[in-house]
């Protein structure tokens, strides 16, 4: 029987996708490799910071993934198209504002820790004004109105909430073209002038939009090819994207393009791959469950609040494996509180 991608393939695919982007924010530049004293023996200066700077796909992966998801599920829905655009928005809306719910309460749990630690006036400003901004910030839409944040990283709240109700629009799109959809998924930012933060990552949507109607990521877990080979076609597969990505000339012209069929094969990579081993890939579905929260509160452990411990033994490995210990034992935490109190059966409603 045909092997069907599941979210726990998907969990997997964002396990690996979050420890590149750890690895990536850590140890991003050569200055920062220096004046942290980071030691990244056996590898060269060159090539570990060409591999640490792959680590940004993790993106791409996260915005394909949330593509596929929803597209596959809209796809299995035979419907009309005036009930189709009541069901999908009305399905984008609960979407949504669970998404905002489960960030509000990140954002409150990071203030209840560490408010003792923060200049909210200074950020902020005061009074009315303050609470305000504050209250936007932890909805997640600081991006939107531009409004201060306590941590950049959030950024990535406005694009996931611009692709909850985008997807729909690219899922009708492609029902009439097909993937030929990907032409003006590929012209419609040079066409349009659209937000650079959806403008980077459109083509990716509309590749994971036609890999939900394609099945792409299902067949990859049926290749028949030998183990061997499909090891050897992934580990060599892994240092051409990393070779042929982080080329300055690609890097600067071609990335939002290239960062589309990277992702789905990041997705072979952890659910087909990796996550043939079973122990790696209960491991990676694990981290996976946890990446978003990881991603929202990593920032405070390695650059706001904790850097000096983070980076205290020198070197990379043990920092790296220290940064996805406490962001993930956090998450953990969190998602137990949520279990306690009862929030998480309903949010999951």
């Amino acid at each position: 029987m045909p092997k069907q991608f599941t979210k726990y393939h998907s969990n997997m695919a964002k396990g690996l996708a979050i420890l590149f982007l750890l690895f990536y924010h850590l140890f991003e530049s050569a200055e920062l490799l220096v004046s942290l004293e980071v030691n990244h023996a056996p590898f060269s200066q060159e090539s570990f910071l060409r591999f640490s700077g792959f680590g940004n796909i993790c993106v791409s992966v996260f915005v394909f993934l949330t593509a596929f998801g929803i597209a596959s599920g809209l796809f299995g829905e035979s419907l009309p198209e005036a009930l189709f655009w009541k069901t999908a928005y009305s399905q984008a809306a609960k979407r949504f504002f669970r998404l905002m719910l489960h960030f509000a309460i990140l954002y409150l749990s990071v203030n209840l820790l560490w408010g003792t630690r923060f200049d909210y006036k200074s950020l902020y400003g005061p009074g009315i004004q303050g609470i305000l901004l504050m209250v936007t910030d932890g909805l997640g839409l600081s991006m939107f109105f531009g409004t201060p944040t306590l941590n950049a990283t959030w950024w990535y709240m406005e694009i996931a909430y611009l692709l909850i109700f985008l997807i729909p629009v690219l899922v009708q799109l492609t029902r009439k073209l097909g993937c030929l959809v990907l032409l003006p998924g590929f012209f419609l930012p040079y066409a349009l002038t659209i937000h650079p933060d959806l403008e980077r990552y459109l083509f990716v949507a509309f590749f994971g939009v036609c890999a939900a109607r394609e099945g792409w990521p299902q067949k990859l877990l049926n290749l028949k090819f030998h183990p061997a080979l499909q090891w050897l076609a992934g580990i060599g597969g892994l240092a051409l994207c990393v070779l042929v990505r982080q080329n300055f000339m690609v890097h600067e012209y071609y990335l939002h393009l290239l960062d589309a069929p990277i992702a789905l094969f990041m997705l072979y990579l952890g659910a087909g791959l990796l996550g043939s081993v079973p122990v790696l890939g209960k491991a990676l579905a694990f981290v996976g469950r946890h990446s978003m929260n990881i991603y929202m509160v990593h920032t405070f452990f390695y650059m706001i609040l904790w850097r000096q411990y983070i980076y205290h033994f020198r070197y990379a490995g043990i920092t790296f494996l220290l940064l996805l210990a406490v962001s993930l034992l956090y998450s953990v935490i969190l998602e137990a509180l949520k279990k306690v109190t009862g929030l998480q059966r309903r949010l999951s409603r």
